[in-house]
């Protein structure tokens, strides 16, 4: 079994810091637009195939692909084989664009009612963008201690992901609704926190792709809940 003698972020010199940033920056930003072009082909097959819109097949598309997303590809990330980390990687961001296709699609739909088609889409983005560099710049000197956060993602990020998908394929409506949309994006953002922290300061040096994999996954379930939230709204 291979040695590495990379060390923790926390403890590694500047010069290995800023590189393995750069290289967390560049594939977080591959593994979004993967996500994308995936999400957009998917919301395209969705609108063209009548078989993929009934309720049940959306659900199961949905929460099939966040399993692997979620679940399975992790499992791939942080393996010690580099091929299947990067396989890992991709085929993470590709199902989980595959289940953003059903939201991209809605939300397309809504903002051409309101005039522009990429309207709430494009506030979705702008707002996700704002809020992960919020964190960045908030965590960027030293490492916080986020232990309440962890404990708190380790018993609700598993139900917030089913109820996501399910809540998106059969919608629960008034208040509630707009309750539950609002919490999920406060535990999004939390989980976002959390793993830019430990993206920052607690991996080690040579743990770029489990890096980049973990940031490119929160910033996506963020953007989901916020896009949900932003409809949500819209539709009041």
């Amino acid at each position: 079994m291979a040695v590495t003698t990379a060390r923790p972020l926390q403890h590694a010199d500047q010069t290995t810091r800023v590189e393995y940033l750069k290289r967390v920056a560049l594939l977080t930003v591959l593994g979004l637009f993967a996500s994308i072009a995936t999400g957009t082909l998917s919301a395209g097959a969705v609108a063209v195939l009548p078989f993929l819109q009934s309720r049940v097949m959306s659900a199961v598309i949905i929460l099939g692909s966040y399993g692997i997303a979620q679940f399975l590809a992790p499992r791939m990330v942080f393996s010690n084989s580099a091929s299947t980390r990067w396989l890992g990687f991709g085929v993470g961001s590709i199902f989980q664009g595959i289940a953003m296709g059903y939201l991209l699609l809605s939300a397309v739909v809504l903002g051409a009612q309101l005039g522009n088609p990429l309207l709430l889409v494009t506030e979705a983005m702008a707002l996700t963008g704002v809020t992960a560099l919020g964190m960045v710049v908030y965590l960027w000197s030293n490492p916080k201690e986020l232990s309440m956060v962890r404990a708190g993602l380790s018993m609700l990020f598993l139900p917030m992901l089913l109820l996501m998908g399910i809540s998106f394929v059969f919608p629960i409506g008034g208040p509630i609704g707009m309750i539950i949309a609002g919490v999920f994006v406060l535990i999004s953002a939390a989980g976002l926190l959390y793993q830019v922290n430990t993206v920052l300061h607690k991996l080690r040096s040579d743990m770029y792709v489990q890096g980049a994999y973990m940031v490119t996954m929160g910033v996506l379930i963020l953007f989901w809940n916020l896009l949900v939230l932003i409809m949500r709204l819209q539709r009041r």
